[in-house]
């Protein structure tokens, strides 16, 4: 189990203790560490040899049987429908914006010619 750096602190604090000319505060601070790893669940062994941190192996993949070239074209052409199809949905959308805009003015110009 890993100590967190409030905890670590702490124990630091208290291990600083046991180098006291009193014999009281040294055997308090003793007590003290002890009591402070049992409540976190943690080892003396886990604070004097923390767990080594495994080694992670990082390995290149190679693309067999892939032709890049054909890849590359193939996603050009699914971002090229893919413009087209936004902007078919951009030409739309003006063409409903003008329609709203158009029916807006002309219910306004009524409202003005009925006052």
């Amino acid at each position: 189990m890993v100590i967190d750096a409030r905890d670590k602190e702490r124990l630091i604090r208290i291990l600083r203790l046991l180098g006291s000319d009193q014999v009281g505060e040294r055997a308090a601070a003793a007590l003290a560490a002890g009591r402070l790893l049992d409540s976190l669940g943690v080892s003396w062994e886990d604070v004097v040899s923390p767990p080594v941190p495994e080694r992670v192996v990082v390995r290149r993949v190679r693309d067999w049987d892939v032709d890049q070239a054909d890849a590359a074209e193939a996603r050009i052409r699914q971002l090229k429908d893919t413009v087209e199809r936004q902007e078919r949905q951009l030409r739309s959308l003006r063409t409903r914006i003008n329609t709203l805009t158009d029916r807006e003015r002309k219910r306004r110009e009524g409202e003005d010619a009925e006052l």
